[in-house]
């Protein structure tokens, strides 16, 4: 009977301490906080993604300046680039993790930008907001803020859901993960790297980004105009 007992106290007291680690992380959050944060810069890239300037001027490299310097007020490249490399961070020399780093940076930043402020014909509303614990593998506890944008694709609206996640970090909101309609781009990114990379290294890892941000640019000086892969139109 005495080892029931023990067996019973010691699973209670494990589930307290379970329940209490997403509450604690809880705590720190102010979602209206995290949802205005979100809000506020958002409204700046959408003012300067609809200024209209013509490619490669002095006002259209003032614009991705202006655009690019509030997306790296928002999104915590540090957390994306570990989170994507998973135990190989640990055994990465800081001159790689440097490049892995600045890598990710340009091509979230080229596909946050390119795919959403650089689209003019677009309307975006805020439909949820509140907290969630355990989303992702290392934040115990989050927020998460839930848009629907409608965008004009070869001359029709389409719909689709941004999912954005935010952490507190040195006591600013970041985002560590969007997810287009159900799609994490950091899992996805993670998929890629235990696919293709993880048997390589992480230097092969850059190489491959590199090639992807190369790829995307050349699209761009070639004149290409091909939007996002649309969404499930809603009819």
């Amino acid at each position: 009977m005495k080892n029931l007992f023990a067996v019973i106290a010691v699973f209670f007291l494990f589930q307290s301490v379970i329940s209490a680690v997403p509450e604690a992380g809880k705590a720190k959050f102010n979602v209206n906080d995290a949802a205005k944060f979100l809000e506020k810069n958002e409204q700046i890239l959408e003012k300067w993604g609809n200024t209209k300037v013509k490619r490669g001027s002095k006002k259209f490299f003032q614009k991705d300046k202006e655009m690019k310097k509030v997306v790296d007020d928002l999104i915590d490249y540090r957390f994306i680039a570990q989170y994507i490399i998973g135990t190989h961070w640990d055994k990465t020399d800081e001159g790689t993790k440097t490049q892995l780093f600045d890598k990710i940076k340009e091509l979230f930043t080229e596909l946050y930008l390119e795919d959403t402020f650089y689209n003019n014909s677009y309307e975006k509303k805020y439909i949820d907001k509140g907290l969630e614990t355990l989303y992702i593998k290392g934040i115990p506890a989050s927020v998460f803020i839930t848009t629907e944008m409608q965008v004009i694709f070869k001359g029709k609206p389409v719909i689709y859901e941004l999912i954005y996640h935010l952490d507190l970090v040195d006591g600013k909101y970041k985002v560590f993960d969007v997810e287009l309609d159900t799609v994490s781009m950091v899992r996805n990114y993670r998929e890629q790297f235990d696919k293709n990379i993880k048997d390589k290294s992480v230097k092969e890892l850059v190489k491959k980004l590199d090639e992807i941000i190369k790829k995307k640019k050349s699209g761009k000086k070639k004149g290409s105009k091909k939007g996002k892969v649309p969404a499930k139109k809603k009819k």
